[in-house]
């Protein structure tokens, strides 16, 4: 459905009555987004006050959190959304690391955003221009892979992986593997202290290009093969950095994007989980202020949540939408 003929469509469409409760019962919604002062942050925010303008007589509530966690939480029922990378929810549903076991409950509510480019960063000054000349060389590599358990590390591991690398191999060839999050990792890389960080973001990322200004970095080209070696694995999909996203990029650099998704459990009500995807459509102009990741979003996009099911109420208001 084009965006005229969904707005058409809310013009005419039933409405649900301002006050949302059950009985005596308020209704509560916890969600959970990133850390404090992060994007995600932000944008579970954002998400929030869609739901706070739609269901004034409900307790929403946005709570920090980080991707690997976040689904864990909505599966265990304590908070009913989160949001997640998708990779993160096809992991979890096959019990996949750093999940213990599989998490068959959870559901898609919307798409949040896509274009979470997978970025290989390395000091200029580092003597290769590939994976395989560093796995060549036994290069010891001082690396940062992001925090555990997050879908930046798990992509940055399957990246390597595809090279027939470990973290085990960097660290035997006299290297180190790091856990920090972005902005200690580019003071590290620009004190001259790391080689090369993963991270999956979207572009430009403004961090990246202030530590562009006070040291040479590059962006190593992933190849057709490690793309579809991580696409297969991590449910990504092939992209490119354009040339001039940085000052120093020259060149397209190919990689491979994953795609952020907003999560409920299967115990949410269908209504309810109704109200709350009709919610984020009918605040669309909002949410394209609200972070630039989201600025894109057209109602097409919403419904693809990649592998993961349509939680009931969800699917049913896109289909009464004409989306689906």
């Amino acid at each position: 459905m084009h965006r005229a003929d969904f707005l058409r469509w809310l013009a005419v469409a039933p409405l649900h009555g301002l006050l949302w409760q059950c009985g005596t019962r308020t209704t509560k919604v916890t969600l959970v987004g990133g850390s404090i002062g992060g994007g995600w942050s932000a944008i579970s925010e954002g998400l929030a006050t869609c739901f706070r303008r739609a269901l004034p007589g409900a307790a929403i509530t946005n709570e920090p959190g980080s991707d690997g966690a976040n689904a864990a939480l909505v599966s265990s029922e304590r908070v009913e959304l989160g949001i997640i990378h998708a990779t993160m929810a096809r992991l979890a549903r096959t019990g996949s690391v750093p999940y213990s076991q599989p998490l068959r409950n959870l559901q898609g509510i919307s798409l949040v955003y896509r274009d979470s480019a997978f970025h290989f960063l390395v000091d200029g000054s580092l003597p290769f221009s590939s994976l395989d000349e560093i796995k060549r060389a036994r290069y010891p590599l001082r690396l940062s892979a992001s925090y555990r358990g997050s879908f930046m590390e798990i992509a940055t591991k399957a990246t390597l992986a595809a090279h027939g690398i470990s973290y085990e191999d960097l660290e035997s060839w006299g290297g180190r593997v790091y856990f920090g999050a972005l902005r200690p990792s580019l003071e590290l890389l620009k004190e001259g202290r790391l080689d090369a960080l993963g991270v999956s973001v979207q572009f430009p990322e403004t961090n990246m290009r202030e530590a562009s200004l006070h040291r040479d970095l590059r962006l190593l080209p992933l190849s057709p093969e490690t793309i579809g070696y991580v696409n297969e694995r991590l449910d990504t999909e092939a992209s490119h950095i354009p040339a001039g996203t940085y000052p120093f990029l020259q060149n397209d650099v190919p990689t491979f994007s994953g795609t952020a998704i907003l999560i409920a459990h299967s115990g949410v009500e269908e209504t309810l989980a109704y109200r709350l995807t009709e919610a984020l459509l009918t605040n669309l102009d909002y949410l394209h202020r609200v972070h630039r990741a989201l600025a894109r979003l057209e109602p097409s996009d919403f419904p693809q949540v990649r592998t993961l099911p349509l939680h009931p109420g969800a699917e049913r208001f896109y289909r009464e939408a004409g989306i689906l």
